[in-house]
């Protein structure tokens, strides 16, 4: 069987099992029909090409291009993001009361659609290319600036557990969203958010808006990370730059936030490899006769943890023999593996935009509709507000080469691109330890390699007929 035969076969399968919709909310029901092997040794090529001439650029060139430049004054928001956080916050409750109260099927109900779709998926990428919108919409700033700005916190936070808590819930949500039976359940994933509502507010009542949202709320983390790698930022003064400019401020980063970096890359990569074939063979599944979550929900978890893991120790290996190589042959001085680990970490993040994209986008584009149709009629009541009520969900964008070969040479151009920005960014930072040339090719040179294997893995998973 060709491989394009293979990939039209997953299609058929993935498009024939009703369980999908109740996975997660962006689910791919289409794989590539493209040749797959010319695009993924396109692909590699292209990162290839791009590490050899990156290397040979004089890093001066990179330092302008990676400053940073003023094209105009800021503005002051003033209490704006508060209002809007606390508009926010009343959206919130007002959708956890949907979701409790609306249709059961996640379909048609406006809390996974909103948190899922929206959020999850939407958010992330416009947080990561276009503007700090999380400083507008987290719905706990504006309240804590009504209530709490003024007062002590009742209690000081240890300062040595750092970000540790912040990389341990994420690792949880990560758990919730792949290994969970239902994780788009209204009525579950109403009582989770509600929970950690509750968690993070109280946190902040105790210790600090400011200390929670930097060492404990995952997703202000998150945000933070992935926020600093857009090319406009607006402050006293509105910057521009190439993609990641303003995230070598960050670096080093703390080990946890390192760390952080490396698990958002795991668990979108872990996200579609749980879906493939290969993966249903290992854990003992017949693809063709998926069972459900419920059969799976120890391996995913697993899974996802051994991933981590994995993809930690491939990444710390890469540092240290960079390391051993650059100081031993490129007459660099010695350098901490923890301070490199510390350092690199932060170009992981382009790599985790672009798959965190590619993996969703195929999906996004129809469950926006259904978000769409949703909030034309929130409680099924029969409703059509703002006109949405009469929208019909269709996939036909996915049903012609003519719209689908763009879909996915943009997916496909998202994990190239991605990783020649990543690697634009490690041989800047590579100046920090390396003096010369040689120096500065040696100490990431494993690193830019297993930057190669892993444009392979990504394009790969892109590719691969899936059955869950």
């Amino acid at each position: 069987m060709t491989g394009n035969s293979k990939c039209l076969l997953g299609v058929v399968f993935a498009l024939s099992m009703p369980a999908m919709a109740l996975a997660h909310p962006a689910e791919q029901a289409l794989v590539l029909l493209l040749p797959t092997e010319l695009y993924t040794l396109g692909g590699t090529l292209a990162v290839f090409a791009s590490i050899i001439l990156i290397s040979f650029t004089p890093r001066s060139w990179l330092a302008r291009l990676y400053r940073g430049f003023r094209i105009g004054r800021g503005f002051d928001a003033g209490i704006a993001p508060q209002v809007t956080s606390l508009l926010c916050t009343v959206l919130f409750f007002a959708l956890l009361y949907v979701g409790v109260n609306g249709p059961n099927d996640p379909q048609s109900n406006l809390l996974p659609q909103v948190i899922w779709t929206g959020w999850w998926v939407g958010l992330f990428v416009v947080q990561g290319m276009l503007g700090d919108l999380w400083r507008w919409v987290n719905p706990w700033s504006g309240l804590c600036a009504v209530l709490l700005d003024g007062n002590d916190p009742l209690l000081r936070y240890p300062a040595r557990l750092g970000a540790w808590p912040a990389l341990a819930v994420f690792i949880l949500f990560q758990i919730f969203l792949l290994a969970d039976v239902a994780p788009s359940d209204p009525d579950r994933l109403a009582t989770i958010a509600l929970v950690y509502w509750v968690f993070t507010f109280g946190g902040m009542a105790l210790f600090g808006r400011a200390v929670w949202a930097r060492n404990v709320e995952c997703f202000s983390v998150l945000f933070s990370l992935i926020g600093s790698l857009r090319p406009v930022h607006f402050g006293a003064q509105v910057k521009v730059g190439i993609a990641g400019w303003a995230s070598f401020a960050l670096a080093p980063l703390d080990m946890a936030r390192a760390l952080f970096c490396l698990t958002i890359l795991v668990s979108g990569s872990f996200d579609g490899l749980r879906e493939t074939f290969w993966w249903l063979g290992q854990i003992g599944i017949n693809p063709l006769a998926f069972p459900g979550r419920s059969a799976v929900v120890w391996s995913s978890a697993l899974g996802l943890i051994a991933a981590n893991i994995t993809v930690i120790c491939l990444y710390g290996a890469a540092i240290w023999a960079g390391l051993r190589i650059a100081t031993r042959f490129g007459s660099m001085p010695p350098v901490s593996f923890l301070q490199a680990f510390r350092t690199y970490a932060i170009t992981i993040l382009p790599i985790a935009l672009g798959y965190h994209f590619a993996h969703y986008f195929v999906s996004f584009l129809v469950q926006i509709q259904y978000l769409a149709a949703t909030l034309g009629d929130p409680l099924a009541r029969g409703w059509n507000l703002f006109g949405l009520g009469d929208l019909r969900v269709t996939t036909g964008l996915l049903n012609s080469t003519e719209t689908v070969k763009p879909i996915l040479l943009a997916n496909v151009a998202a994990v190239v691109i991605s990783h020649i920005i990543s690697i634009a960014m490690a041989h800047h930072l590579s100046g920090r330890f390396a003096k010369t040339r040689k120096g500065l090719i040696l100490i990431q040179l494993f690193l830019s390699i297993l930057m190669i294997f892993y444009t392979i893995f990504g394009l790969w998973l892109l590719s691969t007929p899936r059955g869950a």
